[in-house]
């Protein structure tokens, strides 16, 4: 069994580790108390991981953890919430030290942590790798054929397109492009400034790379799939050729604002 924890971890500066070597591979033994929370079974065994994944009709939600990991205790908090929420006659939670159960680990492809699987009567049926608690949400949702997983589906696209619309008429004419106006992060994004600069306009900027729901978010509320994107008045011109063709027309730069 190999080391199986190769992402996501935090440095080892902060905590006692002794790493050795045995026949099957690595293990590890650190000394720090482990991530406990009440709500949620800790499984230290791999019977106790067999048994508790079949042990009930209802949907077992696993978290394979480290205990040395912030993200890992604090996706705890919320799987136990969640389930929680949804009640305990249908969903289950429990959490196991990834490292100290290689075999289950190396069975169910953990190479990261934290990595959540889900179980019915003893099958994995979904899996979510990272970080990811809406994603983690949604699969739980899914999983139980929830009434209420598509109205909050759509709720939250209404409330993305709220936001972009917020955004795209927060200037007059608004940018959404790869970096900011200083500092450009692609080509296309540095000619679209180039070109705005040239005729002075006076413009707002978004980085897309710093939010990825308006990044995907407004490919769909514009109908338009690529970036930079240029907004007028809260109507979308187009990306780059567009703009560029447009600026040849002394009308439409006359209507731009531009820098005081």
């Amino acid at each position: 069994m190999r080391n199986i924890l190769t992402a996501n971890s935090p440095s080892t500066a902060n905590r006692a580790v002794v790493q050795s070597e045995s026949p099957t591979g690595f293990f590890f033994a650190i000394f720090e108390p482990k991530i406990q929370n009440r709500a949620m079974k800790q499984i230290t065994t791999e019977e106790e991981f067999n048994s508790f994944v079949k042990s009930s009709d209802k949907l077992n939600v696993v978290h394979f953890f480290a205990p040395w990991a912030e993200t890992c205790g604090q996706l705890n908090t919320f799987i136990s919430d969640l389930a929680a929420d949804l009640g305990a006659d249908r969903v289950e939670a429990a959490f196991l030290d990834a490292e100290a159960l290689p075999s289950v680990s190396h069975k169910h492809n953990i190479n990261a942590v934290p990595t959540v699987i889900l179980f019915k009567n003893g099958t994995a049926v979904d899996r979510v790798d990272g970080f990811k608690m809406d994603e983690i949400r949604r699969k739980v949702n899914s999983k139980l054929g929830s009434a209420d997983e598509n109205d909050s589906q759509e709720m939250t696209k209404e409330d993305l397109n709220a936001r972009l619309k917020k955004l795209i008429e927060s200037h007059r004419l608004m940018l959404f492009m790869k970096g900011n106006k200083g500092a450009p992060k692609c080509g296309f994004s540095r000619q679209m400034t180039d070109l705005l600069n040239s005729v002075k306009a006076d413009y707002g900027t978004f980085d897309i790379l710093s939010d990825e729901d308006v990044r995907q978010g407004l490919k769909s509320y514009s109908n338009w799939p690529t970036y930079p994107q240029l907004y007028l008045d809260g109507e979308l011109l187009g990306g780059l050729d567009v703009v560029r063709e447009e600026l040849q027309d002394e009308d439409f730069v006359s209507k731009l604002p531009k820098v005081a």
